[in-house]
């Protein structure tokens, strides 16, 4: 159905709030911190933009990626995803924004109808300092180094997302996905006993995943009697991870700096 029909708008004027001093604030030093050596005033500027001022969007709330404003966001809380909608109104979620990732880590495709979809209650700031400071790669090397960084691992989740859809089963999509998400939130502090928050519906799961909802509800009821996976109240525990491991078949991105 076209996004429009799902009652979904683009927010033009989001409110703005100023955090009060907390984790959010160390989302973006810990993602970029974990790609590349910061020194001591990279990581006090990251945590600098992450803790001024947010913009709030509500829950299926969406930002237009052709817009300016958009280029230089960074999530500091809740989820999002990157969403493709086709001519005919069918829609397809191509990757997950999670807290600490840029919203525009690389250049968009401009001859489709691409948007973000806010999928939980999200804040985002504006990154525009950290890519001012990333383009100066003599005073700045740490950051310069790690937002490229996050662009290539960027486009390699993305390239396991195809191939996630191309050829994994349904069990081995949903495994893969989880073992992504374990792997994503635990770079950024998220990960606590091999659980995280989970706030995606099994619509949401089937958007990304190109399964049905019919689909997603068995392959969960699956993996709950083989104690795979404990699904409740919106958080995820893995309970069997090495085996969930091999079945995902995921691959960290190995990515390396060249410059």
């Amino acid at each position: 159905m076209l996004l429009a029909e799902h009652g979904l708008q683009f927010m033009a004027g989001p409110e703005i709030r100023r955090p009060s001093s907390d984790v959010r604030s160390e989302t973006i030093a810990r993602r970029l911190g974990v790609l590349a050596n910061l020194s001591p005033a990279e990581t006090a500027l990251l945590h600098d933009v992450g803790a001024g001022p947010t913009t709030v969007w509500t829950p299926r709330s969406l930002i237009e990626t052709q817009a300016e404003y958009a280029l230089q966001l960074f999530l500091i809380s809740g989820w999002a995803a990157r969403v493709c909608e086709l001519k005919d109104g069918r829609c397809q979620f191509l990757q997950l924004i999670l807290p600490g990732d840029a919203l525009a880590p690389h250049l968009q495709v401009c001859d489709r109808q691409q948007t973000i979809q806010c999928l939980t209650l999200s804040r985002t700031v504006d990154g525009t300092a950290i890519r001012l400071a990333a383009r100066d790669s003599a005073k700045f090397p740490g950051i310069a180094a790690a937002t490229e960084l996050a662009a290539a691992h960027d486009r390699a989740l993305l390239l396991d997302q195809v191939t996630r859809l191309g050829r994994q089963t349904a069990y081995e999509r949903v495994a893969n996905l989880f073992i992504e998400l374990h792997y994503r939130c635990s770079q950024v502090g998220l990960v606590h006993a091999d659980g995280l928050a989970f706030p995606l519906t099994q619509e949401a799961i089937g958007d990304l995943l190109g399964l049905s909802l019919v689909h997603v509800n068995r392959t969960l009821q699956l993996m709950r009697r083989e104690s795979m996976i404990a699904l409740k109240q919106g958080r995820l525990m893995l309970l069997n991870l090495p085996e969930l491991q091999a079945i995902a078949d995921f691959r960290p991105p190995q990515i390396e700096h060249l410059g």
